[in-house]
């Protein structure tokens, strides 16, 4: 890793690889310990703030400050998650929304299990190649083999050996990944999180108590996940009924190509784009779909069985007009804003006005995610992400039958988007961007400075 220029909090640890558990295996003793301050920041994949909040409460991370909530991307996946945490360090857009894709070029699925195997096909020229530690693609493979004790055990592997490159590391700032607490939470539940959690608890209490005050640590999430009983939405089913080929490839004015990667609360599709409109309208019909959008020019559209509506943009100011209903119940919102007088001439209300306003509300931050996840993140966005109600999933079929879902993330819902933020450095704001968090972090980086 080359230097760079850090921001004020000093060390993130990301969850979501292998180490080795035993409690010496993690011991502080560092020969660098004495000669600068390090900070550690932990990437824990798909932790929720609910989740920290109620073990801050009961005693757990005393150490660290008040957690704040972190508004993930949407779709609320990891590869949109962490390319904006980590936008100071110029990471690349993503491949895919998720790490099996559609190529609309090659016109050709891509990525998968297999890809794991290979640096080349799944770390190098990815987000991925910013973290300082990253679990293996075996172990990510054989997170679901015996679940939930498979990706329990991993996690305690991983974080041990996070901390073990970190203290054979000499950098003033250590950025560490892991993936299994995610996969934890979908087949193991909260209760299992927790437990984990409570071990990293334990870890970096050590660790910052041996250090004399020379390491600081940041725990950051990309989303959150929601515990609840699910059930399978089938979006197939429905295209097919209305004449669409769901297929691999886009091969025909009919065809729709679906890639199914994990079990989450979102669906990305992509189709000719004449058939936009027509597969938003199909799909918001089925039984378990919240909303579908589509972004025809530089207008984006969002149906569902509450109504039709329209997002527009304008430099840092977005505008919504509802031709049928409310499908993002944003309407209350609005009104009251534009009664304070924050809303222009033409109704187009400013970026941070809507952010505050809607920080609370069932969609949080709704316009500008949407927008951003039918623009960015990914090398090319969907023509129709669909987002599906709380106990709604859908995704890859050989997982549904390793193990039952008992937590999913993916849709625009709150209790989906909410990742955590936590630090020994520093108060934080009661709620933050995962950009804004990837500011706090990394903000006086270079970009592109970091990596291998």
């Amino acid at each position: 890793m080359q230097p760079y220029r850090m921001a004020p909090l000093a060390f993130v640890l990301v969850v979501g690889g292998s180490i080795q558990w035993s409690e010496e295996m993690v011991s502080v003793t560092d020969s660098h310990q004495n000669r600068v301050a390090r900070h550690l920041v932990l990437c824990l994949d798909g932790v929720s703030y609910a989740t920290v909040e109620k073990m801050m409460s009961e005693g757990h991370f005393r150490r660290f400050n008040k957690p704040a909530r972190l508004i993930a991307p949407f779709p609320t996946l990891t590869n949109p998650g962490f390319i904006e945490i980590l936008e100071p360090l110029g990471p690349p857009l993503s491949r895919g929304y998720e790490d099996y894709y559609y190529d609309p070029p090659s016109r050709k699925m891509k990525g998968g299990f297999l890809a794991r195997f290979r640096r080349r096909t799944f770390i190098e020229g990815t987000f991925r190649e910013l973290f300082d530690y990253h679990p293996s693609g075996l172990a990510m493979t054989l997170e679901y083999a015996v679940p939930p004790l498979s990706p329990w055990i991993e996690a305690r592997l991983s974080l041990a050996r996070a901390i073990g490159k970190f203290h054979a590391s000499d950098g003033p700032i250590f950025i560490a990944y892991i993936s299994s607490t995610d996969p934890l939470a979908h087949v193991g539940g909260e209760r299992w999180v927790r437990s984990f959690l409570a071990h990293v608890d334990r870890v970096l209490d050590k660790l910052i108590a041996e250090s004399g005050g020379h390491v600081q640590v940041t725990i950051v999430s990309d989303h959150g996940n929601h515990f609840t009983k699910y059930r399978r939405v089938d979006l197939s089913v429905a295209l097919r009924a209305d004449g669409f080929q769901v297929e691999r490839r886009v091969t025909t004015e009919r065809s729709v190509v679906h890639p199914r990667y994990g079990l989450v609360g979102c669906a990305v599709l992509y189709t000719a784009e004449a058939n936009e409109p027509r597969v938003a309208e199909v799909v918001a019909q089925v039984p378990g779909v919240d909303f579908a959008a589509y972004k025809r020019g530089d207008l984006i559209y969002v149906v569902s069985r509450q109504g039709r509506a329209r997002i527009e943009r304008r430099g840092d100011r977005y505008r919504y007009l509802v031709f049928q209903g409310d499908p993002l119940g944003l309407q209350p919102i609005l009104d009251e804003l534009r009664a304070r007088g924050r809303a222009d001439a033409d109704g187009f209300v400013a970026d941070a006005d809507l952010f505050a306003a809607t920080q609370a509300h069932a969609y949080p931050d709704p316009l500008r995610r949407l927008w951003e996840g039918l623009t960015n993140y990914v090398a090319h966005p969907a023509n129709v992400i669909v987002s599906l109600q709380e106990g709604y999933y859908e995704g890859n079929d050989l997982l549904d039958l390793l193990a039952a879902l008992r937590a999913t993330h993916g849709s625009m819902r709150q209790s989906q988007t909410d990742g955590v933020i936590l630090t020994t450095m520093r108060s934080l704001p009661d709620v933050l961007r995962a950009r804004d968090a990837g500011q706090l972090l990394f903000g006086d980086a270079t970009p592109g400075t970091k990596g291998r």
